[in-house]
């Protein structure tokens, strides 16, 4: 077996049509048939969001398609095993300096105490592995009519500053992006966000997953397809489900 230094070895970033990666995920499909059940109905409403957040994103940025980031390591089982981790989105500033965007639309609380900042520090932590990279932006992408003061940290008690979606030198910071600006992107993009999406009780509930079928058909080594009608129907009812 090679003697590689470090924990995080041949780190890499590949897009979603990798064909390692989609490897990867049918061999998870695989495993995991049953995935596809009940969610929450939030977890559906922040997919669409996210893609509308993406689509303003790349207004002001460069977002590249290599957004799966992967690397080998060690396994609990003591072999070597490549491990894929989904970005939300990845602007490379130049040739050793990156920006990681994490999209969250949650509510004011966890937004105050940073909800997001672990996964990007993790992602920052792998990628700082890979040979030339020197430097590695984070950004929390926070979906809010309302921008709060954001401290992830307790000891320092550090305010996240706001930030500007082209900005390449800070560190980390937040965007903010306002509902009325998702719902034009959506619109852009053809979703149709629920009428009360903005609402607390429209991340209430379970629904049925509607990429179920989606899942399968991947296991069995088939495209797997996206349904944004499909995810808005199921949360519509969710919702219908809570007044009653």
């Amino acid at each position: 077996m090679p003697d590689y230094p470090g924990k995080y070895r041949l780190v890499m970033l590949v897009p979603p049509e990798d064909e390692k990666y989609r490897a990867f995920m049918r061999q998870m499909a695989e495993k995991h048939p049953g995935r596809g059940g009940p969610r929450q109905a939030g977890e559906l409403l922040g997919g669409l969001v996210e893609k509308a957040a993406r689509r303003l994103l790349l207004q002001s940025v460069p977002l590249q398609d290599e957004r799966i980031l992967t690397w080998e390591q060690r396994l609990k089982n003591g072999r070597e095993g490549r491990l894929y981790r989904e970005l939300d989105g990845v602007w490379r500033i130049d040739h050793e300096s990156y920006c990681l965007f994490e999209i969250k639309f949650t509510y004011p609380e966890r937004m105050e105490n940073g909800a997001g900042i672990a996964q990007l520090r993790k992602s920052q932590e792998i990628l700082e592995a890979q040979p030339g990279v020197r430097y590695v932006l984070l950004r929390l992408v926070y979906i809010s009519a309302e921008k709060y003061e954001v401290m992830p940290d307790e000891e320092t008690a550090e305010q996240l500053p706001a930030l500007q979606p082209d900005d390449a030198y800070t560190d980390t910071g937040v965007i903010w992006l306002h509902p009325d600006q998702i719902e034009k992107a959506a619109g852009e993009l053809g979703l149709e966000l629920p009428e009360n999406w903005r609402e607390p009780e429209a991340r209430e509930g379970e629904v049925y997953d509607p990429e179920r079928e989606a899942w399968r058909s991947f296991a069995s080594t088939e495209k797997e397809e996206e349904e944004g009608g499909a995810m808005v129907e199921a949360l519509k009812r969710a919702m219908q489900q809570n007044k009653k």
